[in-house]
């Protein structure tokens, strides 16, 4: 599959150089010497510190970078990319980093990050993937992929998308509890669906660490959960699951991308299709997400010409889709996203998480998960009236984040 990608690339770079006259852009390993800094105000080249994947899909977009702006777009693969940005020091590192939103706290705590304003292309883009990029008041990169959970049904079950979430329990819904540990991640979307986020949000989108599943929308999610419990098994896990859907005793399975391709095994690319969650609730379904972008360095020299090549080139539908080709990750920009319906996996459960909303990474969010967990589970099992668990919940994650 890396060979085919790659000559992939190679043949559309052959093509742009052919018409430009263009040489293309040096990818630079792992042990290479670091780049030569170079001045802000006319830098002749630039680094981004890339995955393997990543820059399979980049050298286009870089060598196009070079024939508009005569800026050289330097990729250097690197197999340890949060670790070495961390390390690297004055002068050694890089102007642009491509990572996961996940690594903003450590980043942003270390002062290696410079903010960047999206406003001028955010509406072209996933706003679940946007949010994603927004912490503490501030947006530190822009999303070039992203990934979320969806239902993931058995057309024969299945044959069009629910329109209710009472029609996916009737034809048999499967969201595992892991053994009785609980999901909330999974979870989440039919929580969302009764306007009971786990956190507050600010205006720009970034998490607060004040939590929002408390109050009416809160208790109405638990009452709904406690009169729906039977819907839900406690012994489930994704083994058991998989063998249900197999037998054809169970229609979806709220998951992700990650077992696309069991689906496709089974029930080949045309026996399945992946379905916006339909809510239980009055409001929309958010899943979770997790999403990839590029960041500019807070010690770059050529923060203008990094943010140029961001916004306007990785940014851009082909510079989103020449990523794809490198990673197979479903954009993050829309347009990209509709151009992908050629990899199932990527582009269904792409469009179904339009609704999605990025799984919060402050640092708050680890005292949730476990009581969290044990909620759901107290609530379908039946161990107490579900207002009675939920407060108790509530009152254990205050207690432990010190409020």
């Amino acid at each position: 599959m890396k060979q085919a990608l790659s000559r992939q690339v190679a043949a559309a770079a052959t093509v742009l150089f052919l018409a430009t006259g263009c040489s293309s852009a040096e990818v630079v390993p792992e042990t290479s010497t670091p780049a030569v800094q170079v001045q802000a105000d006319s830098p002749t080249e630039i680094t981004v510190w890339v995955s393997e994947a990543q820059a399979l899909g980049l050298e286009v977009v870089a060598a196009q970078f070079l024939m508009d702006t005569g800026t050289r777009v330097n990729l250097v693969v690197k197999e340890n990319l949060q670790p070495d940005f961390l390390g690297a020091g004055t002068g050694t590192g890089p102007d642009i980093i491509l990572g996961s939103y996940d690594w903003q706290p450590e980043l942003v705590t270390a002062g290696k990050l410079e903010p960047i304003d999206v406003s001028g292309v955010a509406e072209a883009f996933i706003p679940g993937a946007i949010q994603a990029f927004a912490y503490q008041g501030q947006q530190y990169g822009l999303p070039v992929s992203q990934e979320n959970a969806a239902l993931a049904c058995v057309l024969e079950a299945m044959p069009t998308a629910p329109e209710s979430f009472q029609e996916v329990v009737a034809a048999g819904l499967a969201i595992s509890l892991n053994d009785g540990t609980g999901d909330p991640y999974h979870f989440y979307a039919l929580q969302t669906s009764f306007g009971a986020p786990v956190f507050e949000t600010a205006e720009d989108g970034s998490y607060l660490p004040v939590l929002g599943m408390g109050g009416e929308a809160g208790f109405a999610f638990a009452a709904w959960l406690s009169d729906n419990a039977t819907s839900f098994e406690l012994a489930s896990n994704t083994r058991n699951i998989k063998e249900e859907l197999v037998a054809g005793t169970k229609a979806c399975w709220l998951t992700g991308p990650w077992n696309g391709n069991w689906f496709n095994e089974q029930f080949g690319e045309s026996g399945w299709a992946a379905y916006p969650v339909p809510p239980a609730g009055p409001y929309p379904a958010s899943t979770f997400s997790g999403a990839t972008g590029a960041m500019v360095a807070s010690g770059s020299d050529a923060v203008a010409t990094a943010t140029k090549f961001v916004l306007e080139y990785l940014g851009s539908s082909q510079g989103q889709l020449a990523l794809f080709q490198g990673t197979g990750k479903a954009p993050a920009e829309l347009a990209a996203l509709e151009q992908s319906s050629a990899s199932k996996i990527a582009y269904e459960f792409g469009m179904a998480g339009l609704e999605s909303v990025p799984m919060p990474v402050i640092a708050e969010m680890d005292s949730i998960w476990v009581p969290w967990a044990a909620a759901q589970v107290g609530i379908i099992r039946g161990d107490d009236e579900p207002a009675v668990i939920w407060q108790k919940m509530l009152d254990e994650i205050n207690a432990s984040l010190g409020y």
